[in-house]
């Protein structure tokens, strides 16, 4: 694994002609080779504390708002002083280190749209007319040599006692995958039943008494819930659960302060797999797991994607999927429920009324075959 180390003290030395030599900026490239979709490629970035006698705070450690939308790379692995630490809030003890792993797994072969740090990818290349005899060959070398550049930047944010940026731009080559993929998966949401696979569709409603005392209150789900079914159980993807949409408005909800509005999205969590069972009326399901993400404004179901960043981001782990309803003319109710820790998000205001909240979700609709 490469690694490439970014010092407090190097970066203050960029800043030496400033007029406060305690705030700077720096920038750094991280290049990872060229990946293969579905295959994944990691990078290690190091940020040390080189004072020996001196804690330095950082704010945050993560991606630029939307500078990730579509999700190619991932913060997997988060370490100070080879402890696991959260991306906020982070203390570097004198003389130790911050370790961020960084996991690029291409998901499609669309270069990132972006312009910043001298790079500009992602235009529309001129089209180039080619004679009729020349198209087989033309298009056959399109296929050996395709291939897309993504980008993603990297947020550090230092607090105390040196105030600063750090910025690494995260760059990956994708290429097509080992057997000619060109990406992965299908779009969340489509689903069709048969071959041993089960479709969800209908609705997923959210009850928060301490959020929303008026009852269980009906959310947008952008498509249908592939759950596979055979001989040995039940399993759920949660790569595979499409995003559900809440908005959240002060004009609706007394906790906010006013004229906030903001969206909450729940997708699954990431290379999570629930195991359960079906009899052929019920379906339970363990190890449901669930991503929240909440952004300000409200955003349209199309903007949602894998790398949106948000102000609130955390999962809800290890819940139980029962049924509450059993299936009867392929029509099936379906509850999971859980009680949230006293500061699931990290963010202050909204753990004023997420922080030890009971949430119940149902499902209410139909199960194909």
């Amino acid at each position: 694994m490469t690694k490439r180390l970014i010092t407090t003290c190097a970066v203050l030395l960029l800043a030496a002609c400033s007029q406060a030599p305690d705030q700077f900026t720096a920038w750094q490239d991280e290049v990872f080779p060229k990946t293969q979709i579905t295959l994944e490629s990691t990078r290690s970035i190091t940020i040390a504390n080189p004072s020996k006698d001196e804690e330095q705070h950082l704010r945050f450690a993560g991606f630029e708002p939307y500078s990730n939308a579509e999700g190619h790379f991932q913060v997997t692995q988060v370490l100070v002083g080879g402890q696991e630490s959260q991306q906020k809030d982070i203390v570097i003890p004198p003389g130790d280190v911050l370790k961020v792993k960084v996991t690029y797994s291409p998901l499609n072969l669309e270069t990132t749209k972006a312009s910043f740090g001298g790079w500009v990818t992602g235009e529309t290349e001129r089209w180039t007319p080619v004679t009729e005899d020349q198209v087989g060959e033309y298009q056959q070398s399109q296929v050996k040599e395709y291939s897309a550049l993504h980008r993603g930047l990297l947020q550090f944010m230092f607090d105390s006692p040196r105030e600063g940026l750090v910025y690494v731009q995260l760059i990956g080559e994708a290429a097509p995958g080992p057997n000619g993929e060109l990406a992965i998966g299908a779009t969340l949401g489509e689903c069709t039943p048969g071959d041993q696979r089960a479709c969800y569709s209908g609705g997923f409603a959210l009850d928060i008494p301490s959020l929303l005392p008026g009852g269980p209150t009906d959310l947008i789900i952008t498509g249908k819930i592939p759950i596979t079914i055979s001989d040995e159980g039940a399993t759920l993807s949660m790569d595979e659960f499409p995003p559900v949409i809440m908005y959240l408005r002060s004009t609706e909800i007394p906790d906010l302060p006013s004229g906030v509005t903001a969206t909450m999205i729940i997708t699954g969590s990431k290379k999570i797999v629930a195991e359960g069972s079906f009899d052929g009326t019920r379906l339970d399901l363990d190890g449901v797991s669930f991503r929240i993400r909440v952004v300000l404004g409200e955003l349209d179901p199309e903007q949602v994607t894998p790398g949106l960043a948000g102000i609130v981001d955390f999962d809800i782990p290890n819940l139980m999927l029962e049924t509450l309803e059993p299936l009867s003319g392929g029509n099936i109710t379906l509850r999971l429920e859980t009680t949230l820790p006293a500061a699931p998000s990290g963010n202050d205001l909204f753990d004023q009324f997420l922080g030890n909240a009971k949430i119940i979700a149902f499902m209410k609709g139909q199960l194909e075959f």
